[in-house]
């Protein structure tokens, strides 16, 4: 493995679910080859604007290298592809069956941000005519 590698978490174990939001998700699931893991409180996860942004930069100052979660908003991509992390996305499951996949080979980067942006307008970034 290498590298620290952030999994975004509904929970704060191995058998929470992975969260499929990145900037509001409730944790990240830090993974270090040498020193185990450890979990982090999102300091995205109750902005109103931002959420992405604040995840990702919070993502850099941690040293991680690579994510793991299910989608990317296109600003947190920017942030992360600007400070050379790996993002995989898509994933579902567990924390612990994520970061098995990510060790044995099995995720595939992407290169694009995978959801588009939500501008603050509420936890599933749903506008007045999204409804």
């Amino acid at each position: 493995m290498g590298k620290r590698v952030a999994v975004s978490s509904t929970g704060e174990s191995l058998e929470s679910p992975v969260d499929p939001r990145f900037g509001r998700c409730s944790y990240f699931i830090i993974f270090d080859e040498n020193k185990g893991h450890r979990v982090v409180r999102n300091a995205g996860q109750a902005l109103g604007n931002g959420a992405g942004i604040q995840a990702a930069q919070q993502i850099l100052d941690l040293g991680v290298g690579a994510v793991v979660t299910g989608d990317l908003g296109p600003n947190a991509f920017r942030v992360l592809a600007a400070g050379g992390v790996q993002m995989f996305v898509r994933c579902t499951g567990t924390v612990g069956s994520a970061i098995e996949a990510y060790r044995n080979g099995e995720l595939r980067e992407t290169a694009t941000a995978t959801s588009p942006g939500h501008h603050g307008q509420g936890p599933h970034g749903h506008g007045p005519m999204g409804r």
